[in-house]
C-alpha cells in the first residue's frame, strides 16, 4: 500500500500529460498507429487508475476481517484464503464494483481530456475528444459538431455514475 500512498501523492492530471506527451518513437515503440496510441492510452490510464479501487478494497476487507463472524470462522479452523474467498471477498464486493464503475467514468474523462489536448488517441482514430478539438472552430458555425461528442461524454459518465448508484442501492 506504501506504492498506493506515493501514487496518490502525485498529481494525477498534470503527469498524465507528461506521460502522455512522451514520444513513443523514441522509446522503439511504432507511432501513429491508432492501435499503439490506444494501448498507450490504456496503460497510462490503468497506471493511476488501480490506487483508489485498491486502496478502498484493502480498507473494506481490513473492515470485515476485524468482524466477529470472521473470527468465528478463524476459531472453526478456516484457513486464510478461505476466509478471504469465502467470507470477506462476497461482502466488499459492493463497493469495489462502485469505485471500480466511478473509476470507468474518471477514465472516460481522462482520456477525452487527453485526446482534447492533443496528448491521446491521434486522427483518424475516433475519439470524443478529437471530436470535440475539431469542433472547436465550427462551434458558431456548427455547433452540433461539439454538442454530440459532448453529450456522448455526458451520457457515458453519468451512466457509470447511474450503475455505481444501482450497485450501491442493490447491495446492502
Amino acid at each position: 500500500m506504501r506504492l498506493a500512498d506515493g501514487m496518490l501523492a502525485l498529481p494525477a492530471l498534470p503527469l498524465l500529460v507528461v506521460l502522455a506527451a512522451v514520444d513513443t518513437g523514441r522509446l522503439g515503440l511504432p507511432r501513429g498507429e491508432a492501435a499503439s496510441d490506444i494501448a498507450r492510452i490504456v496503460v497510462i490510464l490503468t497506471l493511476f487508475g488501480w490506487v483508489g479501487v485498491a486502496r478502498l478494497a484493502r480498507a473494506a476487507a481490513l473492515g470485515q476481517l476485524a468482524q466477529d463472524y470472521v473470527a468465528a470462522a478463524r476459531v472453526a479452523g478456516a484457513s486464510e484464503a478461505r476466509l478471504l474467498w469465502r467470507h470477506v471477498l462476497p461482502n466488499i464486493l459492493g463497493p469495489i464494483t462502485v469505485a471500480s464503475a466511478m473509476a470507468v467514468a474518471g477514465a472516460i474523462l481522462a482520456e477525452s481530456t487527453l485526446s482534447f489536448l492533443g496528448l491521446g488517441i491521434q486522427p483518424p482514430a475516433p475519439s470524443w475528444g478529437n471530436m470535440l478539438a475539431n469542433a472547436q472552430e465550427l462551434v458558431f458555425s456548427a455547433p452540433l459538431a461539439a454538442l454530440w461528442p459532448g453529450l456522448a461524454i455526458l451520457m457515458a459518465v453519468a451512466g457509470c455514475t447511474l450503475v455505481a448508484d444501482g450497485v450501491r442501492r442493490l447491495v446492502p
